[in-house]
């Protein structure tokens, strides 16, 4: 993490946009399904990352920035097939209201983006059991899943200077769902 950050920093000159944006999510019908190994590994990417990514980031950023982390839905209305993926993305939801206490008296807003069922490569590749693949994102208001492109205004909204007034807040793109 140390590493990345200092190369993306020497590479463009300086940081002032942090998005955090990684994630494993592993379908298990029951919690006995769960290993301890999966739920380390979820947690080592989801947050763990997270959390040292940004550590590495901060003496980089000086007032003006911001950063950006991915929740999700599923920190306040879990699916009952990826509880340890939902238990990371309430963590996110408290790091970022928590951080942004940190570091809104520094000049430095944290806001998170919380998508609801987004088509990404998570679903296909043991994010979601097959059954539920065949109508994923269904039971939304629009009847259907995001598109990774339809969160992009969101980031770039946060990133701005538009949101100069904003941080400690989640931004849901969940379909017509409520995000909180």
């Amino acid at each position: 993490c140390k590493t990345l950050v200092s190369q993306a920093a020497a590479g463009v000159g300086g940081l002032d946009i942090l998005v955090n944006n990684a994630a494993q999510q592993v379908f298990r019908e029951s919690l006995l399904e769960v290993t301890t190994e999966q739920m380390e590994s979820t947690f080592r990417t989801n947050v763990f990352a997270m959390v040292w990514i940004t550590k590495a980031a901060l003496p980089h950023l000086k007032p003006g920035s911001s950063i950006i982390c991915t929740t999700s839905i599923n920190a306040y209305d879990p699916s009952p097939g990826i509880l340890d993926y939902a238990m990371t993305k309430g963590a996110i939801a408290i790091f970022v209201k928590g951080l942004s206490k940190q570091l809104v008296p520094k000049g430095i807003r944290v806001n998170g983006v919380a998508p609801g069922p987004i088509w990404t490569p998570l679903q296909p590749s043991g994010g979601q059991s097959t059954e539920k693949l065949v109508n994923f994102g269904g039971d939304t208001p629009f009847g259907r899943p995001g598109q990774p492109a339809e969160l992009a205004a969101t980031y770039v909204l946060l990133a701005g200077n538009d949101t100069s007034f904003v941080s400690g807040e989640i931004h849901g793109v969940t379909g017509g769902h409520p995000a909180a």
